[in-house]
């Protein structure tokens, strides 16, 4: 990724906003306030980038993880970073991550989030086909930015969190359902669910298969199981989301049809892991009201709404309409020929 500049006259001065790849140099730049909260996650950041640029030495590697991170300059002050984390391990789509560091003088948001993005996705990976993205949904500054730049809504997601200790609960999950963390044989049960929760359109973005699950596996994530015909089926599963400025989150998937062991099974679930992480938020989706109402009743609180938004430079490959071959007049009309000549009409005489 090599560096950008946007100049633009400001008040008659020449006011440059540069983007840049995160490296050492920007660290000591960070304002009192400001170095708290963001130095480890920059140094996290930075050390990621490096063996990032060693992984681009080997375009052949069969899987990309590594993230990269740009951060937006003005007047020699961060203003903003982007962070851009492979979403599958074929590296074909791309997760973006926006945040505000400081606010700019000299120039709007939406212009510094604006080259921060273009630069982003021209500098992007080589193997890089499409991108998803997460903003609030009353940030209306990055919406348009990203609808400017090709960005689509793919979905609207809920957000949930709960600051009040955990009610008593049973520690029984009832109905022989079990908690199982995200691992090599429980992934292929939580892939039906997780492709279930997402549109043909968003599917045909992101670009997953089951073992990117894998990636999302950790504090949090897991899936529920419960018993069924054949064995042990998935009813609902949690999903860690890299964590961010408001603590961890997980996005919460089920099947498509309702269970009701649900209802005594995913309250105890969710209490035990806000026991371990209070600070736990969960991503739900937005058109699904029974599961909404059920995290309602547990005594979880709507903190906002996020949209999912997906860029595509995929092309369907559309092949022309193949006419059929015109057949000649002749070999139609040679089917209607008789093979032999026509016999003579007999002809009755009079009697």
């Amino acid at each position: 990724m090599s560096s950008s500049q946007l100049s633009i006259v400001v008040g008659g001065a020449d006011c440059t906003l540069q983007v840049e790849p995160l490296h050492a140099a920007h660290l000591p730049r960070l304002q009192a306030g400001e170095s708290s909260a963001l130095l480890p996650r920059l140094q996290t950041l930075l050390l990621q980038g490096l063996i990032a640029r060693a992984e681009s030495l080997f375009p052949v590697l069969p899987w990309i993880r590594q993230p990269r991170a740009l951060v937006a300059l003005e007047s020699d002050q961060l203003r903003a970073l982007v962070e851009l984390r492979p979403h599958n391990r074929q590296g074909t789509c791309w997760r973006l991550a926006l945040e505000d560091i400081s606010t700019p003088s000299q120039h709007s948001r939406a212009q510094v989030l604006s080259t921060l993005l273009k630069e982003s996705l021209l500098g992007a990976h080589p193997r890089s086909r499409s991108w998803v993205i997460r903003c609030p949904s009353q940030d209306r500054d990055q919406i348009e930015v990203l609808r400017e730049l090709g960005f689509q809504p793919l979905r609207r997601t809920r957000l949930w969190s709960r600051a009040s200790t955990p009610s008593p609960m049973p520690t029984e999950l009832g109905d022989g359902c079990i908690w199982s963390p995200l691992n090599r044989r429980s992934a292929p049960l939580l892939w039906p669910l997780e492709q279930a929760s997402a549109s043909s359109h968003q599917r045909q973005i992101v670009d997953r298969r089951c073992n990117d699950l894998l990636d999302q596996c950790g504090a949090g994530s897991g899936v529920l199981l419960g018993k069924g015909d054949n064995g042990p089926i998935a009813l609902a599963g949690l999903l860690r989301i890299d964590r961010g400025p408001d603590g961890a989150r997980c996005e919460l998937v089920r099947d498509l049809a309702w269970d009701e062991r649900l209802n005594r099974a995913l309250p105890a679930v969710l209490d035990r892991l806000q026991r371990e992480q209070p600070d736990l938020k969960l991503l739900c989706n937005e058109e699904d009201r029974p599961l909404n109402a059920l995290l309602e009743r547990a005594g979880w609180n709507s903190i906002g709404e996020e949209l999912l938004l997906g860029r595509s430079l995929w092309r369907r490959q559309i092949q022309p309409r193949q006419r059929p071959n015109s057949l000649q007049l002749e070999s139609v009309l040679g089917r209607l020929q008789p093979q032999r000549p026509p016999l003579p009409t007999p002809s009755l005489g009079r009697r």
